[in-house]
């Protein structure tokens, strides 16, 4: 472990208020005129983030902002950056961008090999103090009344949505040509692909024994009582819907499908990814003795509103290789299935991907449609739905088909417990946001320690396909291999996010008729923890 001498810290502030253009061209007095308390907090930081850096086990779910060490970014918080018209919405704002900061050092320092967490330890540099400095800092430059305003407009203006497409590289690979040829093998993949959503779901015929996963409660809850509890749920300033953990796995439970798996062996078996003392290192591992799933709580913004989206996480011991020439196959595999809620806490629309941002499809709930967009007159890939999704009757559980080999996702149906299955299967739910693992972020290392299950880009290590060297020209990293939520570009051709937080709004709409219907019925919003600011929303876009 180097040692950080206070001039060897000074060098690296000042290295980030110059890299991250955090004071301007004058930094020398920004610097200056700071508070002492404030300038001793950048310190640690930015040794705190130079031992991260060192040790290779930086946290890429979120986006630094350049200037201001302590906050992080999603995609979804950086589309509010014009909209803060509030003291409260703004305090929001900033405070769940502090909160990335906060989730992503805690587990840094959990990852960070045991000397360089000692040594911390031992500092105002640990985590926890750490994250307490960084608090008081925000406090003091961004929320308090007194001389935050140039601060905060100096935030409005660093603030970016990550992007996971590399310019570059679509610059290198002459993409304005080769993209001709991403389109055609995404268009023969579509004519191989979707004939399996022609036959009704209930004839569809199985090419492996079917094991049917049921989620955790056997009966499902009255939709109405579902739909109480996220309508009472506290919603912060900005309409974030707060549920704790175990609200969240209730919720997520009721929701939950049923997953029909074709299983021809163990790569066909889901559960939960662990590390292997490999001979060459740690190798990322499935233990499929005990299915789980892990859920995570998201937002979208759809017609004014922010609406829930309950995300679960399927993980496969691999894509086994048909051949050497696969270009496909390859260690891990998984499926991320997402629901997102209307305003009644109904299912809206479902949609999925392969942790690798591959294979997006939508699979809206009518009165829900799809409505024209530009990338379907062009060679981008436009939003592809195989069919709508069956409304769920009281007591009835969306199932799920997955395919053997490819876990590509085969078709949609109702639920029935008395078809036939070679085996049936009770799935757990795991919150990704519990310690110590925070979703696969700091899992144990046999012989001791922790590491991340995504490197500091995102990506699982051992998890690379040969794809990768035919898709790179479309400017995502490594195509194939399996990603961490928030990294996954979801198109070779285009450019789309998994979690664009507009994803759903720019191509399906409910007819102006179903929507008048569904408010004028819907139980009136309350938000314990912040304003009423659904029905100013949808006022200030029309």
């Amino acid at each position: 472990m180097p040692v950080w001498s206070p001039l060897r810290l000074g060098a690296l502030v000042l290295f980030g208020l110059l890299a991250g253009c955090a004071a301007g061209p004058d930094w020398r007095a920004e610097l200056a005129d700071r508070d002492p308390r404030d300038t001793r907090c950048l310190v640690q930081l930015a040794a705190f983030d130079a031992a991260v850096t060192e040790a290779g086990v930086a946290d890429a779910g979120a986006a630094r902002v350049a200037g201001f060490p302590y906050l992080r970014v999603d995609r979804l918080l950086a589309s509010f950056d014009d909209e803060l018209d509030s003291p409260a919405a703004f305090a929001d704002w900033v405070t769940r961008m502090r909160e990335l900061d906060g989730e992503a050092r805690a587990i840094e320092a959990a990852n960070l090999p045991a000397s360089q967490r000692e040594a911390l330890s031992s500092t105002p540099g640990a985590a926890p103090a750490l994250n307490a400095c960084a608090t008081r800092l925000m406090e003091r430059e961004l929320l308090a009344e007194q001389g935050a305003g140039p601060a905060r407009e100096r935030l409005r203006s660093a603030v970016e949505a990550p992007d996971h497409y590399l310019t570059w590289r679509r610059a290198l690979g002459l993409y304005p040509l080769t993209r001709l040829g991403l389109a055609l093998g995404y268009n023969r993949w579509k004519a191989d692909y979707l004939d399996t959503f022609e036959a009704p779901f209930a004839t569809l015929p199985a090419e492996a024994p079917l094991v049917r996963y049921a989620p955790p409660t056997g009966e499902l809850l009255d939709a109405a009582v579902a739909a109480r509890w996220l309508r009472e749920a506290p919603r912060s300033p900005l309409g974030f819907v707060e549920l704790d953990r175990q609200a969240l796995l209730r919720l997520a439970a009721h929701h939950a499908p049923v997953f029909l798996v074709e299983t021809q062996g163990h790569d066909d078996r889901f559960g939960a990814p662990y590390w292997f003392a490999g001979p060459e290192g740690p190798l990322p591992l499935v233990d499929t003795n005990r299915p789980v799933a892990d859920v995570r709580l998201s937002h979208t913004r759809f017609e004014g509103e922010l609406l829930p989206q309950l995300v679960y996480t399927l993980w496969f011991p691999a894509r086994p290789r048909q051949g050497a020439l696969d270009l496909l196959g390859g260690r891990l595999d998984g499926l991320v299935w997402r629901v997102t809620l209307d305003e009644r806490g109904r299912a809206l629309i479902h949609d999925s991907i392969h942790p690798c941002g591959c294979y997006h499809l939508f699979f809206p709930v009518p009165p829900l449609e799809r409505v024209a967009v530009a990338a379907d007159a062009d060679l981008r890939e436009a939003p592809l739905t195989p069919i709508e999704a069956p409304r769920m009757a009281s007591g009835q559980r969306l199932a799920v088909r997955v395919a053997a080999v490819s876990h590509y996702v085969e078709h949609l149906g109702v639920a029935d417990p008395g078809v036939d299955v070679a085996e049936a299967r009770r799935y757990a739910l795991k919150a990704v946001s519990s310690p110590p693992d925070h979703g696969r972020r700091s899992l144990a290392l046999p012989g001791g320690g922790r590491r991340s299950l995504y490197g500091p880009e995102g990506l699982v290590s051992h998890t690379g396909r040969l794809e990768r060297f035919l898709l790179w020209p479309s400017g995502i990293l490594s195509p194939g291999a399996m990603r961490q939520w928030g990294t996954h570009a979801t198109v070779f051709v285009g450019r789309r996010h998994f979690d664009d937080p507009r994803l759903f709004e720019v191509a399906f709409a409910r007819p102006a008729s179903s929507f008048a219907a569904s408010s004028d019925a819907a139980e009136p919003h309350d938000h314990p923890r912040g304003e009423p600011r659904y029905d100013k929303r949808i006022s200030d876009h029309e």
